[in-house]
């Protein structure tokens, strides 16, 4: 029989001070005073009672049950269900959602007080509307098996912050708010990435009954081969999987012979040239990793790993899946791991958070344009243990340089590639810097580089240097102008010619944290050397030019919508113009020298 709702208020209990408070279930106000001459359903300690939420990633309710911290997605039958979906569109589902974008950060546990005066339709783009008695609520559970969506997981130390009178401070709209923990965020993410796995993984079975393989023993490490894909691929990509499985077993040591750097690339090979391997590959590296009882195994694996997340990502639905995979494999897998010894551990830890860092990267850059030389897979190799000084922060780049060579006061390899540039007669050179160097010498330098040996070798060629010069700044893993100061950049850009442009331009540079307005001013006396009006009759590259091939080089819109990215193009580059044409704000003794005559 339908429950009856003849109340508009209900009292609830606040779990971390005890105090109660009452909220109106049709509006989401909220009130800690009792509401005079309203219809108000006391609350009952002794009763059986479930909270009727709603999750916004698969557009269905659930129930959640106080008193036992159970969550369900089917409706509890002949029980007390409370609709409390309103109350989630208002301040604290609002601060919630903030927080979870924004990510990091602690909770405050001191209470909040509810505000009734707050505007219900502020911040609330898409507020939730359900028909409390629709066949699709009352049928959550059947609607989340049919499309792929697994149990709502139990979290028994963080249920009381899930439900949504969890004490927070109160939301200043007009301040960035803080975060949810970062345990509450993992317990969300691991909802998701449980429906995932139902939905995209293949379905196996096994013995002579063929009975259904389950998801947790399907995906642990066997020594055996796979005769079918794990995930879903197109019929044409499911004989390659259990060859790509055998290399992952080969190149992990876990099948004769033992895998080399050539069994790597074959595998990229594979994964760059065919997209949807990508998925594929990741998941049958990360079965062979959960639940491995060999260390050295556990080692080369992850090490394939690293050279994996260099070189090609997951697929955006299998991005989250892969994140968490590597965020919580070491407390799961290695912490309590018998045949790993203390040494083992702490160089399992350095690639595992290398391997995270690189995920995220390369999730934002895409992947590789052509498959990785033997040279940078065994560099990609040793990457964790020794950093490069590529694909990295400025400030990181100076703290490994620091080691080696203290107080200077500029990156070394930057310095070494313009002054080659310059030694190599790059200035009377057609085309420097838009005619690209020959690609195998250009990472064989790159190469030689990150194992410090900064020497041209026989490379007699300006463009070459040049074109990893270019590589070097576009790569790095912040932008050299920061985000932070970018519409700014924009904004002088497109004043550029009039009065004061010139200044502000400069003034943006010398707020810069030291090490960015540095290189910034650095590269800014290199191109004015290369567009010295005496060699541009030889190079053809004018200033306006250089500005279009170096503005993505300092600038990197912070937008992903295409127009924006278009349109403000032109104005990146009439920001370089305005740095060329004007000098710079600090005298370098490190900087470029003109060539001689």
């Amino acid at each position: 029989m339908e429950q009856v709702i003849d109340y508009d208020w209900i009292e609830i209990n606040d779990p971390q001070s005890s105090k109660s408070f009452y909220a109106n279930i049709k509006s989401g106000e909220c009130s800690w005073d009792k509401p005079v001459n309203a219809k108000i359903k006391e609350k009952n300690d002794n009763s059986d009672e479930w909270w009727e939420l709603f999750d916004n990633n698969h557009g269905l309710p659930y129930y959640y049950n106080l008193k036992t911290r159970k969550t369900e997605w089917k409706r509890p039958e002949n029980a007390t269900i409370i609709p409390l979906i309103a109350i989630q569109n208002t301040t604290i589902a609002v601060s919630m959602q903030m927080r979870l974008q924004k990510g990091g950060g602690q909770m405050n546990n001191e209470p909040m007080e509810p505000n009734p005066s707050f505007d219900q339709n502020q911040q609330r783009p898409n507020p939730v509307r359900i028909d409390n008695t629709s066949p699709e609520a009352a049928n959550a559970a059947r609607i989340g098996r049919t499309q792929g969506i697994g149990n709502p997981v139990i979290n028994n130390d963080m249920a009381d912050r899930m439900n949504p009178t969890h004490p927070m401070n109160r939301v200043n709209v007009t301040d960035t708010p803080p975060t949810l923990p970062n345990d509450l965020k993992d317990n969300i993410n691991q909802f998701q990435i449980e429906g995932f796995a139902h939905q995209y993984f293949m379905e196996h079975r096994a013995g002579i009954f063929r009975r259904k393989v389950p998801l947790e023993k399907l995906l642990v490490w066997s020594k055996d081969a796979i005769k079918a894909p794990l995930m879903v691929l197109n019929k044409e990509l499911q004989k390659e999987s259990p060859k790509c499985f055998k290399l992952i077993q080969r190149i992990m040591g876990d099948r004769a012979p033992i895998g080399q750097s050539e069994d790597i690339q074959d595998l990229l090979e594979k994964g760059i040239m065919n997209g949807q391997l990508r998925d594929e590959i990741y998941v049958q590296l990360c079965k062979q990793l959960s639940q491995n009882p060999s260390p050295d195994s556990l080692l080369l694996g992850w090490q394939l790993m690293a050279v994996i997340v260099i070189s090609f990502p997951p697929s955006k639905n299998f991005e989250s899946y892969l994140i968490q995979f590597i965020r919580q494999y070491f407390d799961k897998e290695i912490s309590g791991h018998q045949n790993v010894n203390p040494n083992q551990k702490q160089a399992l830890f350095t690639v595992i958070n290398h391997c995270q860092k690189k995920l995220l990267r390369i999730c934002q850059t895409g992947p590789k344009g052509k498959v990785p030389t033997i040279n940078e897979i065994e560099r990609g190799k040793e990457a964790p243990f020794k950093p490069s000084v590529f694909g990295e922060t400025l400030q990181d780049i100076m703290c490994i340089q620091e080691q080696k060579i203290p107080n200077w006061k500029i990156p070394i390899i930057m310095d070494f590639l313009a002054k080659a540039v310059l030694d190599l007669n790059g200035c009377h050179t057609e085309g420097i810097f838009r005619v690209p160097g020959d690609v195998d010498m250009v990472t064989e330098l790159r190469c030689r580089i990150d194992q410090d040996q900064y020497d041209l070798g026989n490379i007699k060629d300006p463009n070459v240097p040049a074109s990893l010069l270019k590589f070097w700044l576009r790569d790095l893993a912040d932008p050299l102008i920061p985000a932070a100061n970018y519409q700014e950049c924009i904004d002088v850009g497109a004043r550029e010619g009039q009065d004061g442009a010139t200044e502000d331009a400069w003034n943006i540079v010398k707020i810069l944290p030291e090490i960015n307005r540095r290189v910034v001013n650095y590269m800014i006396n290199f191109l004015r050397i290369i567009a010295d009006q005496k060699n541009q009759p030889i190079t053809k590259m004018t200033l306006a030019n250089l500005a279009m091939v170096f503005a993505p080089n300092f600038l990197r819109c912070p937008s992903d919508n295409l127009t924006t990215i278009f349109d403000n193009t032109k104005f990146e580059q009439a920001f370089l113009r305005i740095l060329i044409l004007n000098g710079s704000d600090l005298d370098d003794p490190n900087g470029p020298l003109p060539p001689k005559d």
